[in-house]
């Protein structure tokens, strides 16, 4: 179990490598290109959209085919469009290749959380899965390093690293033993549990959390930019607030298996409701910093708890996990495509302030939704 444990860690961690190192980038490619805020987020949310799309591939391929093709598959676009990434000097090019990264994470994401559920004991699913996210978190971790160093450094050698690793790693899931691939069944008809309106809630928990933190990862590093500090002092912000992160991950999951999961969520959107309520008046670096911290715990409280919701939900309706993963994918993925555009167009609106009321409206109908259906 540790070995598979320490495999499909190593295949989340290099996806959010990539999929952070954006972020302490922001004022440089705002700088650089002349971008908006909504066209930074545009750039931002394209590795969500890009996993938006592959979802129902990558979830086909690691049901028919099986959890390490998918895998392999999927670490093998995230090393190409890495390394085209630190190439390309051209915005369209530099979104299709955050794009195609996101599409080939679609494939590795699904792979690596139906392999480990599979081998999973239930009464640690949720410790096992929270595990699993820190080592992803570990890769948001990194991501802002790598980020820094890309500013310093320069885009090639940063990012041609994270390709190295990459194909690293698909080597190691290629003799990796993996489980067979389930009975086929025909395969939109598997999806019918997930319009259950419990199962629909652990998506929507999912998809939350992406969709506050991909808006304060467009504004903030270009308010951060504002306030005088620079890409590296950006990365350093996301560094520290992505390893309180790794820290939560399992203490929600452990608290999730125990106390269920309304309560882990309920405390989560309470806290993020009064953090967006503060983040448009503070005018100190410092101070802002403070708050992502309190936000990378607060904003993924509903993701640890809707995952393995999600998850014990389907596997009780007999739905085939690699779809059930693929379809957290789709959640995961809406969010995140949706919230960074979608964030910098409504500061380009409205000023931040407008942006972060409207993910506090969504977080209190959220606290609404939950006393109807949990």
């Amino acid at each position: 179990m540790r070995r598979l444990l320490a495999l499909t860690s190593a295949i989340v961690l290099v996806d959010t490598v990539f999929y952070a190192a954006l972020t302490p980038l922001v004022p440089y490619f705002n700088e650089e290109f002349g971008l908006s805020k909504s066209a930074v987020g545009v750039l931002s949310g394209a590795f969500g959209a890009g996993v938006l799309v592959g979802s129902a591939p990558g979830a086909y391929v690691a049901s028919r085919a099986g959890v390490k093709i998918a895998a392999v598959v999927g670490l093998v676009l995230i090393s190409v469009t890495s390394l085209a990434f630190g190439l390309v000097d051209v915005v369209p090019l530099l979104v299709l290749a955050r794009f195609v990264g996101g599409f080939g994470s679609a494939f590795s994401w699904v792979a690596a959380f139906t392999w480990l559920t599979a081998r999973a004991p239930d009464e640690r699913r949720g410790e096992l899965i929270g595990l699993m996210l820190s080592a992803a978190v570990f890769g948001a971790l990194l991501g802002p390093v790598l980020g820094s160093a890309a500013a310093t450094i320069g885009l090639v050698p940063a990012f041609a690293a994270v390709a190295i690793v990459g194909a690293a790693i698909a080597l190691w899931a290629g003799i990796e033993p993996a489980p067979r691939p389930s009975e086929r069944r025909p395969f939109f008809a598997m999806l019918r549990p997930v319009l259950q309106p419990h199962l629909a809630t652990g998506l929507w928990l999912i998809g939350l959390s992406p969709l506050l933190f991909s808006v304060l990862t467009v504004l903030v590093p270009l308010e951060l930019h504002r306030l005088g500090w620079g890409a590296a002092a950006v990365g350093a912000v996301f560094l520290v607030s992505a390893a309180f992160e790794a820290a939560v991950h399992p203490l929600l999951g452990r608290w999730s298996d125990r106390a269920g999961y309304l309560r882990p969520v309920v405390v989560g959107l309470l806290a993020s409701v009064g953090i967006l309520l503060a983040l448009p008046w503070v005018g100190n670096p410092w101070a802002l910093t403070l708050l992502v911290l309190l936000a990378s715990g607060a904003f993924n409280a509903t993701l640890v708890p809707g995952t393995a919701l999600f998850s014990r939900g389907t596997e009780k309706a007999g739905t085939d996990q690699a779809l059930a993963f693929g379809v957290t994918n789709f959640a995961w993925a809406s969010g995140y495509a949706v919230g960074a555009p979608l964030g910098g167009t409504l500061a380009d609106l409205g000023g931040d302030a407008l942006s972060y009321l409207s993910l506090t409206v969504v977080c209190l109908l959220t606290l609404v939704l939950l006393r109807k259906t949990l």
